[in-house]
């Protein structure tokens, strides 16, 4: 039987062999990505020598993820377990080559894409100058922005991450969707283990006050993972200016910017869509025929 652990933030330096590959541009082989949401998608992981994958879910509804490293190896493990348990071996994956080596191994499965689960991937350079005519309304918001508030740009560092903590708070304050409960469980974790996650940060100031605030963290050398983007209702335009002003100021040198999928709501997709995506990577649900 395959022992399952719970990710921990302890196990980052296990998991560095498999993720941070340059071919890699999803949030899913982010190891912070994973510290957010294993609670949530009750994702629990099996690792050896050999290979890494995740089980999701609860039990009669498992679902795996495409395994890393010896992918042949570690999908035999999987059906394996699968019949162990009397249910069938169903996958979770992205585009990319993993994807495309097991489709050219495995025949006699089925694939339904998982639109609401794809992720919006930037171009670096197109977010942090909004240059063109595609982006004229979002340099306007902007520009209202700036005409209407005194506003400045301030890092994240030791000094104010007190304060993002409080904003952050005060944001979360009520809510009751499960996705948002895990996201401020988790930031706190962020916050206090930064260095060791790499995490960069950023918020908008006006007046002196914070209004609005973004983290992320790298996937790899090329593309950056935004985890946390948190404006004010009062200042939503807010949104615009952090989006801009984190990329130019603090992502010089990443090709991409990966902002996540978009759960399937539609005011969510419509403004990602509205940033001109570079790639919008799929994502899809695979099971094998008769097992």
């Amino acid at each position: 039987m395959l022992e399952f652990r719970t990710p921990k933030l302890e196990d980052i330096n296990k998991f560095k062999s498999f993720f941070f590959d340059e071919e890699e541009l999803s949030c899913e082989t982010n190891f912070t990505n994973l510290l957010i949401w294993h609670s949530h998608y009750n994702t629990v992981y099996y690792l050896d020598d050999r290979t890494l994958f995740f089980r999701m879910g609860k039990e009669g509804s498992f679902m795996f993820s495409m395994p890393y490293g010896d992918l042949s190896y570690g999908i035999e493990l999987i059906r394996q377990y699968c019949k162990q348990q009397n249910c069938t071996p169903t996958l979770w994956a992205c585009e990319g080559k993993r994807y495309e080596k097991f489709k050219k191994i495995y025949s006699g499965i089925t694939v339904e894409p998982a639109r609401d689960s794809f992720e919006y991937i930037y171009n670096r350079e197109d977010l942090s100058t909004l240059a063109g005519k595609k982006y004229h309304s979002k340099r306007n918001h902007i520009a209202k922005f700036s005409k209407v508030y005194s506003w400045e740009y301030e890092s994240i560092n030791e000094s104010n991450i007190a304060e993002i903590q409080y904003f952050a708070d005060k944001w979360y304050d009520g809510v009751e969707d499960e996705g948002l409960i895990s996201e401020k469980s988790a930031l706190k974790l962020l916050l206090n283990n930064r260095n060791l996650l790499n995490v960069k940060g950023g918020m908008i100031r006006v007046d002196g006050r914070i209004v609005a605030f973004t983290l992320g963290t790298p996937i790899n050398s090329t593309t950056f993972d935004i985890h946390y983007e948190k404006a004010d209702k009062e200042f939503l335009t807010a949104y615009s200016v952090i989006n801009r002003e984190f990329a130019f100021r603090e992502l010089d040198g990443y090709k991409y910017i990966n902002r996540e999928d978009d759960l399937g709501i539609e005011g969510l997709r419509k403004a990602k869509l509205s940033y001109k995506p570079e790639i919008l990577l799929e994502k899809y649900i695979i099971s094998f025929k008769g097992e």
